[in-house]
């Protein structure tokens, strides 16, 4: 791995990738990207006309919208943001995946898929008191009902020291249907 690689960050300040030293160059030196506010972390880059003090991380100056990909299949992180990290059978919220399962509203033994429209998050004691039951066997009702989301996305938001050290951060899970 070339040491000289550099964080790509979205206008939002999101992690879009890392990209080598040489296209981030073009980036900054084009104006489509820029240092970070009171980020001061570099790499020295040798140049014919001395050295190229290369931020090492980038923002973008026109944010660039992400797309949600159609061929992606929803996975239990999908799953849980689209649903707010919430149990849609009880309401119960957290962010530690470790207390929530994934429930087949339809259950697979009696024909359910595993699609996005037949997948919610529950926790475990909603999933274990529906069991492989439907519905209206269960006597449970849905909060929201399951569908395809249009877009999913997440900030994260870093505070940094005036070293341009990570003092904290967070991810926002931000849902647009």
């Amino acid at each position: 791995m070339d040491k000289r690689e550099v964080l790509l960050l979205n206008a939002s300040e999101e992690i879009l990738g890392v990209v080598n030293w040489k296209r981030a160059i073009k980036l900054l030196e084009s104006g489509k990207a820029t240092r970070p506010i009171n980020y001061r972390e570099s790499h020295d880059v040798r140049t014919t006309e001395g050295v190229y003090k290369l931020p090492a991380a980038i923002v973008l100056i026109q944010y660039i919208r992400i797309p949600w990909n159609e061929k992606l299949q929803p996975t239990r992180k999908n799953v849980f943001r689209r649903d707010d990290w919430t149990c849609q059978y009880c309401g119960f919220r957290s962010k530690d995946p470790g207390k929530l399962t994934i429930d087949h509203v339809h259950p697979r033994s009696r024909g359910g898929d595993s699609g996005w429209t037949n997948l919610t998050t529950a926790c475990a004691p909603c999933n274990t008191k529906k069991a492989n039951k439907l519905l209206k066997e269960s006597k449970m009702k849905l909060t929201n009902k399951p569908k395809k989301p249009k877009s999913l996305y997440a900030l994260r938001l870093v505070g940094l020291d005036s070293k341009g050290k990570e003092m904290w951060g967070r991810w926002i899970d931000i849902h647009i249907e």
